[in-house]
């Protein structure tokens, strides 16, 4: 079995979205058991059904900047409601997040899932200079040109995330990954490889995402979570974070 040794895992969630089975330390301890040095936790934005309340993200600031030696990002998955990238959150309430996942699920949109337009979405996402990520793009429930979403990401400095949960349970998205990421190859652009983790068994695990990469010899200099003190850098220059133990 491949492994990948990531030191982040930037994509999981807690019992704070209602199908979550585990709560923050609980995923933090997975983590550090893993051998992973930063953790990002990412509950579901209010579109979603299983959101929890917006005071959620506005009381991050109690949580303590590390949990079980595992450096802390405080974030959201926040939903793609339309075809023009429209977040279910405001510049607001993305302020009181320090990474910010943008994706699209089902539940959470109305308009026709075609290809153009589901394109078309992201690309005006990536005018917004809160997200730092987009989630989980090669399910067969969104479809779109994949080259096309890389080049807008490689653009504006977007990465794109491998998830390893959709990897394993969404329909289509392990074949789409194929295509996907050597087109993100092609274009240089930088991923970041997440678990998407709902249970903390499940935190920095990415078998299915390790045998992806190999196959198709995707730069370790592209993956950025193999070094967390890339990410670190990155979220201290976006906003000022200090990884200092509180």
């Amino acid at each position: 079995m491949i492994i990948l040794q990531l030191q982040a895992d930037l994509h999981t969630h807690t019992i704070a979205s209602t199908h979550g089975y585990s709560t923050i330390t609980e995923m933090a301890t997975a983590a550090a058991q893993q051998g992973l040095k930063l953790l990002a936790i990412t509950d579901h934005g209010p579109a979603s059904p299983d959101a929890p309340h917006l005071w959620h993200f506005h009381n991050y600031k109690i949580l303590p900047r590390r949990i079980a030696g595992v450096w802390l990002l405080k974030g959201v998955e926040a939903n793609i409601v339309d075809e023009y990238g429209t977040l279910d959150m405001d510049e607001k309430e993305l302020a009181f997040c320090e990474w910010v996942i943008a994706s699209y699920h089902k539940p959470c949109v109305t308009f026709p899932r075609e290809s153009a337009l589901v394109t078309q979405g992201y690309r005006k996402l990536c005018e917004n200079p809160a997200v730092d990520v987009i989630g989980h793009f090669t399910t067969d429930f969104f479809p779109c040109d994949y080259a096309a979403v890389a080049s807008y990401c490689k653009e504006s400095g977007k990465l794109i995330e491998l998830n390893e949960s959709s990897l394993q349970w969404k329909r289509g998205a392990l074949q789409n990954a194929y295509t996907a990421y050597a087109a993100c190859k092609k274009i240089g652009v930088p991923i970041v490889v997440n678990t998407d983790a709902h249970y903390h068994a499940l935190v920095g695990k990415s078998p299915l995402a390790a045998q992806l990469l190999e196959a198709l010899d995707y730069p370790h200099d592209l993956i950025l979570n193999l070094d967390a003190q890339r990410i670190m850098e990155m979220t201290e220059q976006k906003r000022g974070i200090r990884f200092v133990s509180e």
